[in-house]
């Protein structure tokens, strides 16, 4: 299992970074909508209330009109109303109690904020200057808490970090992701991105490990929720793209907001 999470991981970043590296900021865009089509795909079908074949297509839809809304500069909330009112006329169409439409619903909604609203900051990150050095820092500080966390975790891990919400993380995980972060981003700091000064790559590679754990619990939360152990199968020793990719789901509007405010 533990060759296959490797193996599955590394098919997936090589490719991706060849995107970032070789390919315009377009290609990019459309790995990023990929990416947003299946997230929303796997949420929807996440729902405690059942599956529901139209609303999962819906999300997707709904999800890349907000990542493309974002690119053209479009404020994403002139779309969310209308897509909260098409899922609704949607869910009454089906002749379920109004409680169980509602509900449903707000689920689907939750499920567009999460993939296209979330992640289509990735597509801004690429678009503005020196977009492919955030994307590297993103991504590669975001794999390496990862990492961190699940060898710290698995080999030191002794007392628990959310129980409730997920059994198996523990404090020992979180702090050899944030020593994970923090080091790549050290590293990386004056070459592979030459925008971040050690000091700053250091505080925001932090601030990016504590965010991705956060991101790591909300994912959890909403399986924890929906009564299963991973969001798919699409991805061998890994599960569900979102299981593959909650942390960076938060880091990315982080990074974002970071470079919004001039912070980086």
């Amino acid at each position: 299992m533990h060759r296959l999470r490797v193996l599955s991981a590394l098919l997936l970043l090589l490719p991706f970074l060849a995107v970032v590296q070789f390919g315009s900021p377009l290609h990019f865009h459309l790995v990023v909508s990929l990416v947003i089509l299946l997230c929303a795909w796997e949420f929807a079908w996440l729902c405690p209330l059942g599956a529901d074949l139209g609303m999962a297509a819906l999300a997707a839809v709904a999800s890349l009109a907000w990542q493309w809304a974002m690119i053209a500069g479009l404020a994403p909330v002139v779309i969310a109303p209308f897509v909260a009112v098409v899922m609704l006329v949607r869910g009454l169409g089906d002749g379920e109690e109004f409680r169980t439409t509602a509900l449903r619903a707000a689920w689907t909604v939750l499920g567009v904020a999460y993939a296209g609203g979330l992640f289509s900051y990735a597509s801004l990150l690429r678009e503005g200057p020196d977009g492919r050095q955030l994307v590297y820092f993103v991504a590669l500080t975001t794999w390496a808490g990862d990492i961190g966390a699940y060898y710290a975790g698995s080999r030191l891990g002794r007392r628990l970090l959310a129980p409730r919400v997920s059994p198996k993380k523990t404090m020992e995980g979180a702090l050899g992701g944030i020593a994970a972060t923090v080091l790549i981003a050290a590293l990386g700091s004056g070459w592979v991105w030459p925008r971040f000064p050690l000091a700053t790559a250091v505080w925001v590679g932090g601030l990016l490990a504590v965010v991705g754990m956060l991101g790591d619990l909300s994912e959890s939360l909403v399986k924890r929720a929906a009564g299963v152990k991973d969001s798919g199968t699409i991805i061998p020793g890994h599960g569900g793209v979102l299981d593959r990719l909650d942390s960076v789901f938060f880091c990315v509007p982080t990074l974002y907001g970071c470079v919004w405010m001039g912070l980086v």
